[in-house]
């Protein structure tokens, strides 16, 4: 199986298949259409994606006279729109597991203080509001103006930062006076064993031996 592209690449193939684009249309697209808020896609890595793709022969370029040097303009390839379409498919089929800087953070927790966790809590509020009302404001403009397919690119990242938020608090709310005790690990390793009615029996296990509960899928 192909490996996929990365998400800067996806992202540019996708914009140059909706018709012949340059560089700075391109940053100005990924600039307005919020791609910032919910991918890793800057200005570097969009010249780079273009260099990758043309390289792999999924676009081409032509150069176009204008009133200085003349300008790189490119179009995606056939190869290009069925690669496209194939990992657009494999997107939605079998999406990657969400991961977010906040879960390192998250473990590491135990080794900062209650104040310092709750100071970064609000940051990280104040972060994911900022990035809300954008969303928000967006997705409004969108239905008001009829289009149905970019108000989803804006409602489903909306409704995973509105949970986030909602996490965020009972987190904050959890962990502002007492912290996170550094044990839970071991714990989460090495569970008590069941007893025989059922619950969690006070006695340590035996042998030493390390036990996982099972992950669900």
């Amino acid at each position: 199986m192909t490996e996929l592209l990365p998400d800067s690449s996806f992202v540019v193939l996708a914009l140059v298949a909706e018709g012949e684009a340059h560089g700075y249309e391109l940053l100005r697209l990924v600039h307005e259409r919020g791609f910032r808020f919910w991918t890793k896609v800057r200005r570097s890595s969009i010249y780079n994606a273009l260099a990758s793709l043309e390289h792999e022969g999924l676009i081409s370029v032509d150069l176009r006279p204008g009133e200085g040097p003349d300008r790189k303009v490119y179009k995606i390839t056939k190869r290009g729109s069925a690669r496209l379409a194939a990992e657009a498919a494999r997107h939605l089929a079998a999406p990657s597991h969400p991961n977010s800087e906040i879960d390192l953070g998250i473990y590491a927790l135990p080794f900062i203080s209650p104040a310092q966790a709750g100071r970064s809590f609000k940051e990280c509020e104040t972060y994911l509001r900022t990035r809300r009302a954008f969303l928000a404001e967006r997705l409004a403009w969108c239905r008001e103006n009829g289009l149905a397919l970019p108000a989803l690119a804006f409602e489903r990242p909306l409704l995973v930062l509105d949970a986030e938020l909602a996490w965020l608090e009972r987190v904050r709310r959890t962990y502002a006076d007492e912290g996170a005790r550094a044990d839970e690990w071991a714990r989460y390793e090495n569970p008590a064993p069941q007893s025989a009615t059922g619950g969690r029996s006070s006695q340590p296990s035996r042998g030493g031996s390390r036990r996982k509960p099972a992950h669900r899928a």
